[in-house]
């Protein structure tokens, strides 16, 4: 019989399975130490009341990066309207990359 597990902790099993599996590892392995990974997981920190905050700051140095990498030398605008900022906005993150070189 198949263990139940919350939504939570089956959607994190999932995950962690199909990560393996794209490394090569074998999906019936993958599977198990993915389970049994959840399960520890809720082991450790079980009766906890979880928030988990967006990545903002990964998805914004990825973006960041994106737009350095789109820029052109007078794209300022389009990169605005494609990113949904500020022409602004645009400016003071190819300023910030200016600053690293410095």
């Amino acid at each position: 019989m198949k263990a139940l597990r919350s939504e939570f902790l089956s959607d994190l099993a999932s995950h962690v399975a199909d990560e393996l599996i794209s490394c090569g590892v074998d999906p019936d392995t993958a599977n198990e130490k993915a389970l049994a990974s959840a399960d520890a997981f809720a082991e450790r920190w079980q009766g906890l009341h979880l928030y988990v905050a967006k990545n903002i700051k990964k998805t914004t140095q990825e973006t960041h990066k994106q737009i350095r990498a789109e820029f052109t030398g007078n794209n300022h605008k389009q990169l605005a309207i494609q990113h949904g900022m500020h022409v602004r906005t645009i400016y003071k993150i190819l300023k910030q990359q200016e600053k690293s070189y410095e």
